[in-house]
């Protein structure tokens, strides 16, 4: 993926607000073979680290505690868009918007119960704030079979970056056009894609030197 500076210039509290909207990300571990291996999970994000759970037989955890490198990738697919929104002849002005954060970090790997338990907890805190549940004991026998199956996984965030592809090298007018056909077409995603290019120019317009 190539990061333009007109897609990655995204502040800070946007990309957090972002990924904390989000609720799956991609973990892409490398195996012994030196094949990626990639899994889709939960997972709690504060700024500074992430924290996701795997069962211990994964291939993925074998991964980590062999090379604790890793990365995890957060992503938003929009919308595809046909080229003639952009311009009425040339092909190669079709494209598709997504928001994109890819975390480079470091993993550390815990088995002992009460620490995956404590993990849950989180999660649960995150996933399921109404409860609904009985309290999460790791000697209760109603959780000890799970909790001695998981392993809890803390990644330390070492690099970031951002690609939020939402027609940024386009001026202001060809993404009104884009925003207006997104709106007419209505598929299920058109209106956050809408949402999304409309930021552009919002967040562009409000900048000193901009208005």
């Amino acid at each position: 993926m190539i990061f333009h500076d007109y897609y990655s210039d995204v502040p800070r509290a946007e990309v957090d607000r972002f990924v904390q909207s989000q609720e799956l990300a991609r973990l892409i571990t490398v195996g012994d073979d030196a094949i990626p291996h990639v899994g889709l999970y939960p997972f709690l994000y504060d700024e500074k680290s992430l924290d996701l759970h795997l069962v211990r037989s994964d291939e993925q955890i074998k991964d980590l505690k062999v090379r604790p490198r890793c990365v995890l990738e957060v992503d938003e697919v929009l919308a595809v868009i046909p080229s003639y929104w952009v311009h009425p002849e040339y092909g190669g002005s079709a494209t598709a918007y997504h928001r994109t954060v890819i975390f480079e970090c470091e993993a550390r790997v815990a088995e002992d119960p009460e620490a995956v338990a404590a993990q849950q907890r989180r999660l649960l805190a995150r996933y399921q704030p109404e409860g609904g549940f009985r309290p999460l004991d790791p000697a209760d026998p109603l959780y000890r079979g799970a909790m001695a199956q998981l392993a809890a996984v803390r990644l330390e965030i070492r690099r970031w970056r951002a690609k939020f592809k939402l027609g940024q090298n386009r001026p202001a007018e060809a993404r009104r056009r884009v925003i207006a056909e997104l709106r007419k077409r209505g598929r299920p995603s058109d209106g956050r894609a809408a949402e999304a290019l409309q930021w552009t120019i919002d967040g562009r317009e409000e900048r000193p030197g901009n208005a």
